[in-house]
């Protein structure tokens, strides 16, 4: 049996079923990786539209033990919102998403650099639907060196008042990689930057199953992204880690939890503590994230292990999640099936 095969035990979190990492720091081609979907479609926005662009959404990867990245820049994946923009045309942006849309309770990280050029909006998020949803947002204009801190935006979506929070991070989003986290259970969804505990909300937590998305844009909004830029800015990522139960009555079923007290067979996540370094060991515990500089198939499901009814916020029934085409209102969740 492969280790990990009863599951991905969280410091103070429980122990989850599944297991999703990408590895952007040597990924080599995203738009042929069957993991991940890459938005392309216009969002007629005020006061200017946006068109999400494959183009817009560029693998960086490291290319030697120096560091160096392919293309020069920051390495990891680059997700750019384009500028200039002429008055009443499209602002480039871009966005990604899993193919996975079975991820329910769990734990979710995400290691960024987000740059401080003022006029767009970088998120982390998980998504079902308009009242399903969990974000992660930063505001570039919001990122002045005036302050040693600067806030990041946390929003939750369901049926009834949605949750919200804008809570000072212990450093600048754009001074390196930090990661960002949240973990997610009946009731609760606690933040973290950096392994570092922020804050809980209450108000708003999603119940159904749905996909991780990155997504990088700007359209004008005096109150939210402002902008547009005056020249490229690139969010970049450099890696996506996701412990959670799945909601797949299929992958339920496979279960592969012999002995749960076999040696390695629960593996513990590592916390990250402090800034995320590209050269640091970054530990991976699937051969997904270790191997995530090689296309993958396209597939609905990509986990490597698969358990079931662990932890105390186990698996639910599949809902048939399935992602489409909303319009980021005051939030950076804008998402399509493309």
């Amino acid at each position: 049996r492969a280790n990990c095969e009863c599951g991905y035990s969280v410091k103070g979190g429980g122990t989850y079923t599944d297991a999703f990492e990408a590895d952007f720091l040597r990924l080599t081609d995203i738009s042929n990786n069957g993991d991940w979907k890459i938005s392309s479609w216009p969002e007629d926005q005020k006061p200017y539209p946006l068109s999400y662009e494959k183009q817009n959404v560029i693998a960086n990867p490291i290319t030697g033990s120096s560091g160096q990245s392919a293309n020069g820049a920051d390495p990891g994946l680059q997700l750019v919102v384009r500028g200039p923009t002429q008055e009443g045309s499209h602002v480039g942006a871009a966005e990604v998403m899993t193919s996975r849309r079975d991820m329910h309770y769990g734990s979710y990280r995400a290691a960024i650099k987000y740059s401080e050029e003022p006029g767009t909006c970088g998120s982390m998020f998980w998504y079902k639907n308009e009242t399903q949803e969990i974000d992660v947002e930063l505001l570039s204009y919001q990122d002045t060196k005036s302050s040693s801190t600067a806030p990041v935006n946390y929003v939750l979506h369901a049926k009834g008042p949605a949750g919200w929070a804008a809570p000072q991070l212990p450093f600048h989003p754009s001074d390196g990689y930090h990661e960002y986290r949240y973990d997610w259970s009946p009731g609760k969804v606690s933040f973290y930057a950096d392994g570092q505990y922020i804050q809980d909300l209450t108000e708003g937590v999603p119940e159904a199953s749905g996909s991780i998305l990155l997504n990088h844009w700007s359209n004008g909004d005096p109150y939210w992204s402002q902008g547009p830029p005056v020249r490229d800015v690139v969010m970049t990522v450099a890696y996506v880690k996701a412990y959670f139960n799945t909601s797949s009555d299929s992958l339920q079923a496979r279960s592969q939890c012999v002995n749960p007290t076999a040696k390695n067979a629960v593996c513990q996540v590592e916390d990250q503590s402090g800034p995320v370094s590209p050269g640091q060991d970054t530990n991976y515990l699937t051969k997904q994230g270790a191997n995530n500089s090689q296309p993958q198939p396209q597939s609905t499901s990509n986990n490597l292990h698969s358990a079931t009814s662990l932890g105390s916020s186990g698996p639910v029934a599949s809902d048939g999640a399935v992602a489409k085409q909303v319009s980021p209102d005051a939030t950076c969740g804008a998402v399509t099936d493309g």
